[in-house]
């Protein structure tokens, strides 16, 4: 038995190798050592990204553009394959740089959209049952909360409530990508809640 136990001492552990993120489920993943490989140019990295966000970005794409998101999202995914090399920055830094450039591709799409004057309609969401936390709602990640989220809520409050549930994004972020302050990101995202809250009660 103690020679069993001096082997297991001196048995190395496996080495990973350079670029690899460890295999584990999307709550353990270690976002920033998935960061640190997709730079480097490994593939696991960049698919292990793709596993964690992909899903939030086509909800965010889908409630406020239905009927262009799938191929909105593709082109987002492209463009970080194309810049994640020269990215710096955390897993909250990531997020934001993604939820930018939907955002900004969303802007491109509807503006050639309006030039051809075929800005297509929204899709009016079929009555849904969704159950909402009686404070808060940031735990929203079905693609009905968000659709109940955009036919609830002005668009202005929409996109604050998808950034912050969908995009997981702080006030300050939000705020520098719509140019407003903390402050009136905080009071449109209380109103917005205040809003569900309501009609989720009337309901």
């Amino acid at each position: 038995m103690e020679l069993q136990d001096d082997r297991e001492r001196l048995t190395p552990e496996p080495i990973p190798s350079r670029g690899a993120v460890p295999a584990a489920s999307d709550a353990e993943l270690d976002i920033d050592a998935a960061l640190l490989a997709a730079r480097q140019g490994a593939a696991d990295g960049f698919s292990a990204l793709f596993r964690v966000y992909h899903h939030r970005l086509l909800r965010y794409l889908r409630a406020t553009e239905p009927r262009m998101a799938d191929d909105l999202v593709a082109e987002v995914w492209v463009a970080v394959a194309e810049r994640i090399a020269g990215f710096e920055g955390d897993a909250a830094a990531f997020s934001a740089w993604l939820f930018t450039i939907a955002r900004n591709r969303l802007a491109d799409a509807r503006r050639r959209a309006a030039r051809r004057r075929t800005d297509p309609v929204a899709v009016v969401p079929e009555p849904m049952a969704v159950h909402v936390e009686d404070v808060v709602i940031d735990r929203l990640d079905a693609q009905q909360a968000a659709a109940l989220v955009v036919a609830v809520l002005s668009p202005v409050q929409a996109e604050v409530v998808l950034l912050r549930t969908l995009g997981g994004l702080h006030n300050a972020e939000i705020a520098a990508m719509l140019g407003r302050t903390e402050t009136w990101v905080r009071v449109v995202h209380h109103r917005a809640l205040k809003r569900l809250r309501v009609h989720l009660g009337e309901a």
